[in-house]
């Protein structure tokens, strides 16, 4: 007697397998020979999950059923119990079953199918089972049966007595269940009794053959010459993953199909390896097992479609019968017939081909195209099937070559890599789990003001708040120290909105820029007037210092003005905006000369590296140690590849920039006042205040970056294509600049939770959210804007070009701007407008939109993914918890001061250091690191999370006395105005609160006018002079 012993691991799995399983679905526990034992369980009421957990959690249940018919809402079962079975649905259908939910045991030939019957038939349909007259291997004959009320079907992931368990083909996940086609309901109708299908009575057309077909025959002809005579090296490991990748995609789906094979998919691949030079595998130990584990958990689809690998079936079997192209073809898949004989087909021959529709010979071709022969025996039988069919041998031609780039154009890796593209090309940054929440909000609200892309604003906020730390605050990082340097760039088209959102982040720094002019002059004019004085004096003393312009800004300017300016600049930095960057571009002389000297210096700008200018004059001469310019600007994608002209970015000026592609938003007109025009003001007033500052990363930030440089430099070694792999090589480091800015920004919002000396793990872990979406921008916009054939590389321009309206694209669209798609035309012996239908066909069959027609017009029209932003609460994303969130101009305007720069206890703990990703994270999934020990022993000091409401500012006993005219001593710790005396000379009053205006005196210029909130606080006030 046959017993299972059911282990813990099993009921667990299985009680986790019933998350997959739809809640109104009855479901009856069953043994594990699949049979159900709870008395009356057709009658019963349908089984809570509770109940069902408790029975799977007992000795008994091995799995459990579902119960068809009514009892489940409708749900009908279609049981294909073999490969007869599976000839005979397919018969039946005539190409009418529609994708549904799909499981199997893992016997060849075996799976269900589920659909639902509208309640108008529950009455009146019946159970029905046809034979097949075709004995399987346990010698019962194969049935195909269709289950309703009363009968059960085993779901995954239930015990099988013989595979082991039930497994999804597709999953209640994956798909929904289909509605019942009406041929099945029609069939159910007519036969309320078992029908008993007698033998086929074409002898010569029976599947009962002695051998079955080696699994190779299903393989492609590059598959197959790889099986055989394998490959040289250099070229082993791709070969691998692209062979074992087919080999058990096609093995999974032959069994879904029901067709037989023989032969085991690891035996070809092992016999690949073995012929490769040298055997792959001999010089690096288990390099062919982990290729083959790879392909065991990412294979999804063979190369054939299933009309093909049918096709390879059918041209086996002739094969085995001795039939030949001058007595029979056979296209047929299987022949079956009933007692009422609607089911009796005779088989297609050569003489009947020509009364068949175009269908019937497009099949015979395609048939033949799928049998893989070699080019001679392949020409040969297709020019035979032309002659005997009389056709022209232009048309027939035409049909060949569309077989052919059906069979052969898209490949599975293919399908997979425009997969990952779209993903990728549709990634949106989740503000809210980046951002502090005033930030985020402030950022989608204008964004939707300027109809907007949120991105579209962030590119020049984060370089311009780089920019205004310029090189007084940098990441230490022990061995060398990160600068604020950013350098975004916004691929966008004309009319996207770029301009609007520049204009609201530039805006307050061209203020910036114009009161700094505005005191330059003024020092200028002092400046001269003291020349002059001490020149009359007979030049004693110390000659007067001539004032510096504070910049702040370049918009139009050479290479050589920034170079000057930013020497003069000292310890500041500044924001190189352009709204064109090609403009930028265009003005180091790189495109009539070639790469010259300015593009080199540009290049080190990015590095903050050290500058020496030497002219023939020393006055034209300069030098300073670092410099801090970080870049803004936007570019057309139809001019992107004009400016950067070198595909692999040899230089690396690629490389050195964050490129974002916004989705352009539809036309309109919103009303309403952009939030941080009051804003930004005060952000940048904040940082242009900021003293000197190292800031160093915590012990968990730093852990959680080697681990992340390690998982970097992975990817790089797998990655082929030059640019990315140079973009990938600096983004370690572009990780750590974002970071330190996003840091800046939480020290602003939050300036009672954050230490702004340290740099904590969690905003490392929010630039890594940036960086994954920079990472895919990029990846995209170098598939967008190349020039490459790669088939899923013209699969998403179409698909991008048809996204980007809702009507549609023409196959004209397509073809005429894109010289990849005439040159694959071309070598595919098709029309290029006849190849781009072709691909239409393609995406539409991958489920990425429909072709449309309207006469003679075809369009493709693309299906949009809709994402939808979510809601903000309450909660400061910077700490992760909810807590106390005050409107910010509580507390920016009180602590635009040096109060934000107090060491201040930051919460920490002392558990296990995971890297946390999101779902499209820039480090793959499968090598996200495990808890690694060697993290543990760094000493952190734990303390207990305490998040609360910003503490209200002390007021200073000496500032209620401060009016206009009195003296005051400056208290700004860490600021160069920092124990420096002036005079009151007036107030001014900003939202509310009230400023003092002080006029310092024996300080430089460009400090001499300083405003400062009255009553103070403890980092920044003003003192009484007696």
């Amino acid at each position: 007697m046959h017993t299972t012993q059911l282990n813990p691991t099993t009921a667990e799995r299985l009680i986790s397998g019933l998350q997959q399983i739809p809640g109104n679905w009855a479901l009856t526990p069953v043994t594990d020979n699949k049979r159900p034992y709870r008395e009356n369980w057709q009658q019963e009421t349908a089984l809570t999950r509770q109940a069902l957990i408790k029975e799977l959690q007992s000795d008994k249940a091995f799995g459990y059923g579902i119960r068809t018919g009514e009892v489940s809402g409708g749900i009908l079962a279609i049981d294909a119990d073999g490969h007869a079975a599976e000839a005979l649905l397919q018969k039946l259908a005539l190409g009418d079953l529609p994708d549904t939910v799909i499981f199997s045991s893992g016997k060849a030939g075996r799976r269900q199918l589920l659909y639902l019957v509208t309640e108008e038939y529950w009455q009146i349909v019946k159970t029905v089972k046809l034979k097949t007259g075709v004995k399987g291997d346990d010698g019962k004959e194969q049935l195909l049966e269709f289950r309703w009320n009363g009968l059960q079907s085993v779901l995954p992931p239930s015990v099988h007595p013989q595979t082991g368990s039930y497994h999804w083909v597709r999953s209640p996940q994956d798909i929904s269940v289909a509605n019942c086609p009406n041929w099945v309901i029609e069939l159910m109708l007519n036969h309320q009794q078992p029908v008993a299908v007698p033998q086929p009575q074409i002898k010569s057309v029976q599947t009962t053959v002695s051998a079955r077909p080696n699994l190779s025959i299903f393989l492609g002809r590059d598959d197959r010459d790889l099986v055989e005579h394998g490959t040289g090296d250099g070229g082993r490991n791709d070969a691998a993953k692209k062979l074992s990748l087919n080999l058990i995609a096609t093995a999974r789906r032959l069994n879904e199909l029901g067709i037989d094979y023989q032969g085991d998919p690891r035996t070809l691949y092992d016999q690949f390896c073995t012929n490769c030079t040298p055997p792959l595998g001999e010089d690096v130990r288990s390099e062919a097992d982990g290729w083959w584990k790879n392909a065991e958990a990412h294979a999804l689809r063979p190369s054939l479609d299933d009309d093909k690998l049918q096709g390879c079936y059918t041209a086996w079997l002739n094969k085995q019968k001795g039939t030949h192209s001058h007595k029979r073809l056979t296209v047929q898949k299987s022949i079956v017939s009933t007692d009422n004989s609607l089911l009796s087909v005779p088989p297609l021959t050569m003489e009947m081909i020509a009364k068949q529709d175009s269908q019937s010979i497009v099949s015979v071709v395609s048939g033949i195209l799928a049998e893989n022969l070699d080019d001679v025996e392949e020409s040969f039988k297709l020019d035979l099937l032309r002659t005997e069919l009389g056709i022209n041998q232009k048309l027939f031609d035409r049909i060949v070559a569309r077989e052919r780039v059906k069979l052969y154009e898209v490949l599975p890796e293919d399908e997979m890599r425009l997969k990952s593209l779209i993903e990728w090309r549709n990634t949106k940054i989740e503000w809210g789990a980046i951002l502090p929440a005033p930030l985020a909000r402030d950022l989608i609200h204008d964004a939707d003001i300027l109809n907007v892309d949120p991105v579209v604003i962030w590119q020049p906020l984060i370089s311009a708040v780089a920019s205004l730390a310029g090189t007084t605050i940098n990441l230490d990082m022990q061995s060398h120290r990160i600068p604020s340097v950013l350098w975004t760039v916004t691929v966008l088209e004309s009319g996207g909105g770029k301009s609007r959102a520049d204009s609201l982040v530039v805006a307050p720094l061209r203020k910036m820029q114009a009161e700094a002019v505005q005191r330059y002059k003024e020092a200028l004019e002092e400046y001269k007037r003291a020349l002059k004085e001490w020149e009359k004096g007979g030049c004693e003393g110390d000659e007067p210092e001539s004032p510096a312009l504070r910049k702040y800004l370049f918009e139009v300017a050479t290479i050589q003005a920034v170079l000057k300016r930013s020497a003069e600049n000292g310890e500041h930095g500044a924001l190189w905006a352009r709204d064109e960057i090609a403009g930028l571009f265009n003005s180091l002389g790189q495109f009539s000369r070639g790469e010259d000297e300015s593009l080199q210096i540009l290049l080190k700008l990015w590095d903050a590296a050290a500058l020496c200018v030497d002219r023939i004059s020393l006055t034209d001469s300069y030098f300073t140690e670092r410099t801090a310019i970080s870049l803004n600007g936007g570019i057309q994608p139809g001019v992107f590849r004009r400016i950067f002209k070198d595909a692999d970015d040899s230089n690396g000026l690629q490389a050195r920039m964050l490129f974002a592609v916004p989705q352009r938003r539809k036309q309109r007109y919103v009303e309403g006042f952009c939030q941080l025009s009051d804003r930004l003001p005060l952000l940048y007033k904040w940082m242009e205040e900021l003293p000197e500052i190292n800031v160093s990363c915590s012990p968990q930030a730093k852990a959680y970056y080697r681990k992340l440089v390690e998982i970097i430099g992975d990817q790089i070694e797998q990655t082929t294509h030059a640019a990315i792999r140079n973009w990938m090589s600096k983004l370690p480091t572009q990780i750590l600049r974002i970071a330190l800015n996003l840091h800046l920004l939480e020290c602003f919002y939050s300036p009672n939770s954050r230490d702004i000396t340290t740099l904590q793990k969690d905003t490392l872990e929010r630039a890594v959210k940036l960086a994954q979406y920079y990472r895919s921008a990029f990846h995209v916009l170098q598939e967008k804007v190349s020039n490459s054939d790669e088939i899923s590389s013209i699969l998403l321009q179409i698909y991008d070009r048809a996204s980007q309206t809702s009507d549609g694209v023409s196959v004209r669209d397509i073809y005429r701007p894109l010289d990849s798609i005439k040159s694959r035309a071309k070598a595919a012996g098709r029309e290029a407008s006849a190849y781009t239908h072709d691909l239409f066909l393609k995406l539409q069959s991958m489920g990425y939109g429909e072709i449309v027609r309207k006469g003679r017009s075809v369009k493709f029209v693309a299906t949009k993914i809709e994402d939808l932003e979510k809601s903000f609460t309450t909660t400061d994303n910077t700490d992760n918890e909810e807590k106390y969130i005050s409107n910010p101009l509580d507390y920016e305007l009180i602590n635009v001061s040096d109060s934000h720069c107090q060491s201040l206890t930051v919460s920490t703990d002392n558990c296990l250091l995971y890297l946390e990703h999101g779902e499209d994270d820039v480090i793959d999934k499968t090598q996200i690191p495990p808890p690694d020990d060697s993290i543990l022993p760094i000493p952190v000091e734990a303390v207990d999370i305490v998040l609360t409401k910003p503490q209200q500012v002390k007021n200073h006993a000496s500032t209620p006395e401060i009016t206009k005219g009195v003296r005051v001593r400056v208290h700004f710790p860490g600021s160069k105005r920092h124990g420096f005396e002036g005079i009151v000379t007036g107030f001014k009053t900003v939202h509310g609160l009230l400023k003092a205006i002080v006029k310092l005196e024996n300080i430089e210029a460009s400090l001499r006018i300083w405003e400062c909130f009255v009553p103070g606080n403890d980092g920044m006030r003003l003192e009484l002079v007696s």
